[in-house]
């Protein structure tokens, strides 16, 4: 089913589109993620379909993906396909939280409830057996925040 939502997202995205909304990369992210399922090939066609650009310019064993304009998001993903991380740098943590449910509301999305990990952040678990922590952006994220979110989908939850 989450494979679905890479077609849609295809098929939905202007070819010279390169949308600044951070609430709407946020999605672009999330979309790429979900459609990829820790999939480098796919992950990376979902966003290069909407003009994201890969970089192999960070922190070793990730890959960061970064959109064709504005700088306010961006998506790494783990080599090994473990997780993939969308994160906001102007999007708080609740308006995340909210973006991401709709999506996974959609009549194409997947059915999910809400839990807490182990630092008591929110954390949607995908009835696919995976799961989506929101945080807060940075290095140190918290729980939330009222200025920044990331969002983390672990594809080994269910290993």
């Amino acid at each position: 089913m989450i494979r679905s939502l890479a077609l849609l997202t295809l098929l939905a995205a202007p070819a010279a589109a390169q949308d600044t909304d951070p609430m709407n990369q946020l999605v672009e992210g999330f979309l790429a993620c979900l459609s990829g399922d820790g999939d480098l090939d796919m992950t990376e066609a979902v966003l290069d379909a909407s003009q994201w650009t890969r970089s192999d310019d960070g922190e070793e064993g990730l890959i960061y993906f970064f959109p064709g304009a504005g700088e306010d998001s961006f998506v790494y993903l783990a080599e090994d396909g473990s997780f993939c991380h969308v994160e906001s740098t102007t999007v708080s943590s609740e308006s995340t939280s909210q973006v991401l449910a709709a999506i996974l509301e959609a009549p194409e999305g997947v059915p999910f409830f809400y839990s807490k990990d182990n630092m008591g952040c929110t954390r949607l678990d995908l009835e696919t057996g995976v799961t989506a922590t929101i945080t807060s952006g940075g290095n140190d994220p918290m729980c939330g925040s009222e200025t920044d979110s990331a969002v983390r989908f672990d594809f080994t939850a269910s290993e």
